[in-house]
């Protein structure tokens, strides 16, 4: 299925919640939606799932209008940031649920593992899909437990499995980890793209995690208030970014005027990872550390370079370094990413 938002404007009173925002889901990509809070994202997926209507603008699923499409005839699965299960259901009741929106046209029923189409009497039973969507989702077993004894992540599992039941042809996720801690969204994020490569089901992800985004999506679409930004592969948005807000947002980044290193643009990128720590370079630069970070395999430094805070990656933690200490910056021209000066730029998130 392929999910088309044309030139969509989205007012809630005075406010305008999304504007003339277009963006086009193939069949089987998993698209981010990524942005700070209250820039629209939740709004352009609660559009896609039917819950709003647009003021301006359309949508489609293949090529076809579902403005007046009620949510439960759309063909969409949604997992929501609370998983919203029922909590006098068992865990196989609430999966099970699911199968009473299941479409029953031979076009939308497939089994899970095979995706092969299947009508009327073919149709697997509903305990054996079920056990099967459990299967999938790493829940064999948990069948009879109630949702208050299951773990957050455990939790949101069975939110995906039942969103899977009715065989969606669409897969909607807001927010789907924000509740869990960290090392449990870093599993779990992997386990999704799993699920969602094996099914091939076009996916919208809604996310304020930059890190989550990059990690997850074939493509990423980077939202300021009501706008979107830039649409790429990870690679590009952190790579080549389109506007200011971009290369603020996603990742850590240094943005300096031009003339600080002799190039004659207005604002100009460079990571991180790509300053040298006292090796030479086209362009070198004198500081002092203020301020360090441990990250395990990394230390983030921060560098004052004649009162502009700089952030280096050094790639070896043992490496004695102290705060207080006068270090050296190299930097590449081939490092350097001049921002477009033709673009937009959103205040800083």
């Amino acid at each position: 299925m392929r999910v088309t938002v044309k030139d969509v404007t989205k007012r809630f009173g005075a406010t305008i919640a999304l504007e003339n925002v277009s963006l086009d889901v193939g069949d089987g990509e998993l698209v981010a939606l990524v942005g700070p809070s209250g820039c629209g994202k939740t709004t352009l997926l609660r559009l896609i799932a039917g819950f709003e209507t647009p003021d301006a603008g359309d949508i489609l699923f293949d090529g076809r209008s579902v403005l007046g499409v009620p949510p439960e005839r759309r063909g969409v699965g949604i997992v929501f940031q609370n998983y919203a299960l029922f909590p006098h259901m068992t865990v196989f009741q609430n999966v099970a649920y699911g199968l009473k929106f299941r479409q029953t046209s031979p076009d939308f029923v497939w089994t899970v593992r095979l995706r092969r189409p299947l009508a009327g009497e073919d149709v697997r039973s509903r305990r054996s899909l079920v056990r099967e969507l459990l299967e999938l989702v790493g829940l064999s077993g948990l069948e009879n437990r109630m949702p208050a004894e299951l773990s957050a992540g455990q939790q949101q599992r069975v939110a995906l499995a039942r969103a899977l039941a009715p065989s969606p042809q669409v897969l909607l996720l807001d927010e789907p980890l924000s509740a869990l801690d960290a090392k449990l969204r870093e599993r779990l994020r992997l386990e999704i793209k799993k699920i969602q490569r094996t099914l091939k089901i076009t996916t919208v992800y809604v996310t304020h995690d930059q890190e989550e985004a990059l990690a997850v999506a074939d493509r990423v679409a980077v939202m300021s208030v009501s706008h979107l930004e830039q649409i790429g592969t990870p690679q590009e948005v952190y790579n080549t970014p389109a506007t200011e807000f971009v290369a603020r947002f996603i990742g850590r980044g240094n943005l300096l005027p031009g003339e600080l290193l002799g190039v004659d643009a207005t604002r100009v990128l460079v990571r991180p990872e790509r300053i040298r720590l006292n090796q030479s370079a086209n362009y070198t630069l004198s500081g002092k550390i203020i301020a360090k970070e441990f990250a395990g395999d990394a230390v983030w430094l921060h560098v004052d370079v004649s009162g502009t805070a700089l952030i280096v990656k050094a790639p070896s933690p043992d490496q004695a370094l102290h705060e207080g200490d006068a270090v050296h910056l190299g930097i590449d021209r081939s490092d350097l990413y001049i921002l477009p000066s033709d673009r937009r730029s959103p205040p800083t998130p």
